[in-house]
């Protein structure tokens, strides 16, 4: 039985104000536990659009954060790295993906690595292969394909002799005996 007054009186307020403590705090950490939810799904939403991005372009980064309940606030590619920025409610969030390269026969491989030392950028990264491994050789956007051409003796990438001016082959082995 409770006894009113004395020592009885003061362990009633305590009690009630430990109970008011408690529910105060559950609903601080249910707060916490939804604001990281929020960051948790914009973050899952910025990466699956990189990734999309960067396997595509602005318009498949832009579905799949949609896809993920956000939308697409920023998107630029730069040296084959679809970089993006999302929001969801109020939080937003960033994620960057690289753009994987295309497999090419070795000798092709080793020639894009050649352009991109001596060019000083990332050649493999933007040109269109031709064929399986590049068998047909490669595309190349035309600001690159002018400066490829000036240093195809040293790369081993010539121009085809298909009237294309993006368009670039092994160079022939030239014997000499």
């Amino acid at each position: 039985m409770l006894r009113r007054g004395g020592e009885g009186g003061q362990v009633l307020p305590l009690v009630v104000l430990c109970v008011v403590a408690l529910a105060a705090g559950a609903l601080v950490l249910a707060q916490l536990a939804g604001r990281a939810q929020l960051m948790a799904r914009s973050q899952t939403a910025a990466d699956a659009a990189a990734l999309a991005g960067a396997q595509a372009d602005r318009s498949a980064a832009a579905e799949l954060a949609a896809a993920n309940g956000a939308g697409l606030i920023d998107f630029e590619v730069d040296g084959g790295v679809a970089r993006v920025e999302v929001a969801l409610g109020d939080e937003r969030a960033a994620a960057a993906a690289e753009r994987p390269l295309p497999a090419a026969a070795p000798a092709l491989a080793a020639a894009l690595d050649r352009a991109s030392v001596i060019l000083d950028e990332d050649v493999a990264g933007v040109v269109r292969l031709l064929g399986p491994l590049g068998a047909g050789g490669i595309e190349a956007p035309r600001p690159l394909a002018a400066r490829l051409a000036v240093v195809s003796n040293r790369t081993g990438l010539c121009r085809a002799n298909d009237g294309r001016p993006v368009h670039f082959v092994l160079c022939p082995a030239i014997h000499r005996w």
